[in-house]
């Protein structure tokens, strides 16, 4: 058995009750062939992955493995070129803050660009994903949404989707003039990167 060993990393993360971590996208090919008389041997090959995680981070951050195999991917998009799989804002750059209006608000404009200019089709599953990314990351950026000052946006992106209803019918019913905290602005900002990690992990159209 051969066995092939990387060291890889990953950031930590503020957040309100403790250190998060950023996720990691990994992906394994093979180098080199073995003679075509071998392939009757073998079905599918199994592949054991293990992760050596710090022993003080144990019972309070936990990794968790997800995958798709190359034959899968290529076949849930088979009228489409490898190419254009490409989601230009993931991973998200390691200065990406969760806590961060800016960082939020740079991302609502590149999932809105790249909903507008590559994807287009509203009809498409990468646009109905891609519009609840949105609405994350807009709302993330503008908290007080929809009652205090926010940005324009591209009027294609309709308030559709159960992120954005939900959201809208819970905060509706709050007055105009409530102020909100810093410590309520955290609090809504690690609950949408919660819910963030688990839609972009691995998109559903994927």
């Amino acid at each position: 058995m051969s066995v092939v060993t990387s060291i890889i990393h990953t950031s930590p993360l503020q957040a309100n009750e403790g250190i998060g971590f950023t996720p990691v996208f990994l992906s394994i090919s093979f180098q080199g062939s073995t003679a075509q008389s071998a392939q009757s041997n073998f079905g599918t090959i199994p592949l054991q992955v293990t992760i050596l995680w710090p022993r003080e981070f144990g019972g309070q951050a936990v990794p968790v493995i997800r995958h798709i195999s190359w034959t899968e991917l290529v076949s849930n998009f088979e009228s489409q070129s490898v190419p254009q799989l490409m989601i230009p804002f993931l991973p998200l750059p390691p200065s990406f803050n969760p806590l961060s209006e800016a960082s939020w608000s740079v991302l609502a404009r590149q999932v809105e660009t790249w909903l507008v200019d590559t994807i287009r089709d509203v009809r498409a599953p990468e646009w109905a994903w891609g519009c609840d990314a949105f609405w994350m990351a807009f709302i993330a950026a503008n908290p007080d949404f929809p009652r205090g000052p926010w940005p324009n946006w591209n009027p294609k992106i309709s308030l559709e989707g159960k992120f954005i209803e939900s959201w809208t019918a819970d905060n509706l019913t709050i007055p105009a003039d409530s102020p909100l905290s810093q410590d309520i602005l955290d609090e809504i900002r690690t609950s949408i990167w919660d819910d963030f990690q688990l839609i972009f992990t691995v998109p559903p159209f994927l």
